[in-house]
């Protein structure tokens, strides 16, 4: 009977040829698999929180920023109150520039801001004419 020879327990090699037991070799690397299985199913539950304190530390850094610019707007705007109570050549500086403010007799003259022309779209070949004949 060879299927009873094929079913024989005895029949399977336990060793390898370089002498070594295959069943403590497969215990080494099942275990093995199993530790990169567990950090791997730990990663999984901990990589949401990592991204969030990411993304959390990148909002917080924002906002520190966000307050120092408005912190510094501040002090400018107080420096500001300050000169309109104390210093009456700034707040006829401000009148006479923002809010277009003259003395009694004073002609006050605006002038729009410059906008430069328009690019030509002719060629800028001296040897053409406008009319695009050559000379």
């Amino acid at each position: 009977m060879a299927s009873a020879r094929f079913l024989d327990p005895s029949s399977i090699p336990l060793k390898r040829p370089s002498g070594g037991n295959i069943w403590a070799t497969l215990v080494h690397v099942t275990q093995g698999l199993t530790l990169v299985a567990l950090l791997s199913i730990l990663m999984l539950f901990f990589l949401p929180v990592i991204q969030k304190t990411h993304r959390l530390q990148e909002e917080k850094a924002l906002l520190a920023r966000e307050i120092s610019a408005r912190q510094d707007e501040q002090q400018q705007l107080l420096i500001e109150t300050e000169l309109m109570k104390n210093n009456p050549a700034y707040v006829e500086h401000i009148a006479r520039d923002k809010l277009n403010m003259g003395k009694p007799g004073e002609t006050i003259l605006r002038f729009d801001a410059y906008q430069p022309a328009p690019a030509n779209t002719k060629s800028s070949d001296p040897t053409t004419t406008g009319d695009g004949s050559s000379n």
